[in-house]
């Protein structure tokens, strides 16, 4: 409980420094003698006993010395850890700040060491006296500021009430009062008042194992935002930069507005870094200058790759990127895919940021794709025209035109069955796709907490003697909850359908729905679930239900694990959805994190259709 005895009475400090000082020593003794003659020896196993509040797995984080026993001696790579006496002192001081910090400001760390000679090896148990928890009695809050202002602080201090963790009845925690500060701090900072100071005055009582917690809040003048300056790079117009500015001099100071700012600059994409900060001064000020300093990114990137997968078995790569094309804040780059799903692909894109508004920005992408997919295959020739709008932090939205030439390759019986037997084989789509979708989740690569939402629409037909007219409406839900021990429940629900209109007989079946494989319905192979022709082949639907659920888990640093369901199907009417038709597969997977997402091996099978071989998928990327 290292923060709180910063905090309080001189007296009890002391007291429980000189407690604390002796206890070590006579750890530390009891460990130098006992463990000196036992060094070199290999760490075997370590347990520990004792420990109510918290896991052997969050206990063993906070150590040195660690044992390579069960699945850690898959990680060939990495040398056995050797006792030292100095490890194992640390250890044990590292425990009982740990507890300290959790609000167990008595706990008590005894270490016993048993040797195995024959194998040259030792097993450490940790032998833990928890004690009593220190629990918060009352909160309170305090103000050091001109007392016509005590009513507008307490209104602002209300707003952020609800959002403290720090209240009667609950365990004192360091990084709680610490976070709570920061709450407290921020929400005054948003409201103008920039030099904002809290402090925790706590006033324990060891007899009782209770402290009282006053937050006294100093908030200083009310401050304005002053002049804006622009520095470093001058390769990018800086009434581009400024255009991204969220405030103007003389507005009411927010710390939320210089976030957004920066957050708004640095997605431009044209830049390593930016900073943008104001200049605070010990004589509190309250107009407050602004620095935006910017560094640019590198004018050239190349990127080279190749992978594998199960579905897309060897695939590689090739991304090219030229920042300031043709000058100002224009975007050139060029993509090429070879893969077995994508045998032949390249598209080139040319962006340009903050057009027509600050927050948004204009694509013009040609492209060439050839799609093989399981019963077709088709060459796709066109262009995309995309208007995209960062609406807030976290919601974006874009409108969409494309314009494409297609030929397709079917056999008779696909043609049969989803075609109509029709012999169109090159044929051309106009089409206008909107969409609009918020994503909170993170980490990015590897989602724990936070949602996504998306909805997608599709109208084809517009124009250019259009071959095809349908209606396509895509929507799905993610939510991830992060769980104790680094756990995360992920759960995600897609629904789909599409209509022809104009009295056309069917859809173009490369834009229909399918289910299966790595990223759908697991128990299955690529697009294996859903609409068939009688030689087995896939053909698509026009209606789709996928719901899917994850538990992940650590199991061995970097490699975790997962089980998981999924369900759904895919139709060929139009809203043919019945929930009496949902097929399910279960299973589970192994992750390896890397720093581009993890490496995934999912083992999957059908749940109630009989005997069903083994599927398993091998990618990159989680599957939602």
């Amino acid at each position: 409980m290292k923060f709180l005895l910063r905090k309080q009475n001189t007296g009890i400090r002391s007291l429980y420094h000189t407690r604390r000082f002796f206890l070590l020593c006579l750890i530390i003794t009891l460990i130098s003698a006992s463990a000196f003659s036992q060094e070199g020896y290999e760490v075997d196993r370590i347990e520990f006993s004792g420990n109510q509040s918290f896991s052997s797995g969050k206990l063993a984080e906070n150590l040195t010395l660690t044992a390579k026993r069960g699945l850690a001696r898959i990680k060939f790579w990495q040398k056995p850890k050797i006792f030292h006496a100095n490890r194992l002192q640390s250890d044990v001081h590292a425990l009982i700040m740990f507890y300290q910090r959790e609000g167990f400001i008595q706990v008590e760390v005894q270490p016993v060491v048993d040797k195995d000679e024959q194998n040259k090896s030792l097993q450490i148990t940790y032998i833990i006296n928890e004690g009593s928890p220190v629990m918060i009695d009352s909160v309170s809050f305090s103000f050091r500021s001109d007392p016509q202002r005590l009513s507008i602080l307490q209104a602002i201090l209300a707003k952020v009430k609800s959002d403290l963790k720090s209240r009667s009845n609950v365990r004192f925690r360091d990084q709680m009062i610490q976070d709570d500060m920061g709450r407290i701090t921020t929400a005054f900072n948003n409201e103008g008042y920039a030099y904002t100071e809290v402090k925790i005055r706590p006033q324990l009582s060891p007899d009782q194992f209770k402290v009282d917690l006053t937050f006294e809040i100093d908030v200083g003048p009310v401050c304005h935002f002053g002049h804006v300056a622009v520095l470093g790079d001058s390769a990018l117009p800086v009434r581009l930069i400024r255009k991204q500015v969220t405030f103007q001099p003389g507005q009411l100071y927010s710390q939320e507005l210089l976030e957004r700012t920066q957050r708004q600059i640095y997605q431009l994409g044209f830049f390593q870094f930016v900073t943008v900060k104001v200049l605070l001064d010990s004589t509190r000020r309250p107009v407050l200058p602004v620095r935006i300093h910017t560094q640019l990114a590198r004018k050239l990137t190349v990127k080279v790759g190749a992978g594998y997968s199960r579905e897309d078995e060897i695939r590689v790569f090739l991304n090219l990127r030229r920042l300031r094309f043709l000058g100002g804040a224009r975007r050139l780059e060029f993509y090429a895919k070879h893969s077995k799903l994508e045998p032949f692909h390249m598209n080139t894109k040319l962006y340009q940021a903050a057009f027509p508004f600050p927050r948004a920005s204009l694509s013009i992408n040609p492209f060439y794709l050839r799609q093989q997919e399981p019963g077709f295959s088709v060459d796709r020739l066109g262009a995309h025209m995309t208007l995209q709008q960062r609406f807030a932090t976290f919601t974006d939205g874009y409108l969409n035109y494309t314009l494409e030439q297609d030929q397709l390759r079917a056999s008779e019986a696909v043609r049969a069955v989803a075609l109509d037997s029709s012999k169109i084989s090159l044929y051309h789509k106009s089409t206008v796709h909107i969409g609009l979708a918020h994503d909170d989740s993170k980490p990015i690569f590897n989602p724990e907490t936070g949602n996504y939402y998306a909805v997608n629409l599709s109208f084809s037909g517009l124009g250019f003697q259009s071959d095809f007219h349908y209606f396509k409406a895509v929507v799905e839900a993610r939510h991830y909850w992060q769980l104790k021990e680094r756990q995360t429940l992920a759960a995600r629900l897609k629904i789909g359908s599409m209509e022809p209109l104009y009295d056309d007989p069917f859809t173009p079946i490369e834009d229909r729905f399918f289910a299966g494989g790595s990223m759908s319905m697991r128990g299955w192979e690529y697009a294996q679930v859903g609409p068939k022709d009688w030689t087995g082949k896939p053909v698509g639907g026009n209606s789709m239900l996928e719901a899917n659920c994850e538990w992940r888990y650590p199991l061995l640093d970097p490699i975790s694990g997962v089980f998981f369901v999924d369900a759904g199907n895919v139709w060929s009417r139009v809203h043919g959805h019945r929930l009496d038709q949902i097929r399910v597969a279960g299973g589970w997977g192994l992750r390896f994190r890397t720093p581009i997402g993890p490496i995934r091996l999912d083992f999957a099978t059908p749940v109630g259709e009989g005997k069903k071989p083994l599927q398993i998928h091998l990618s990159v990327g989680q599957a939602f």
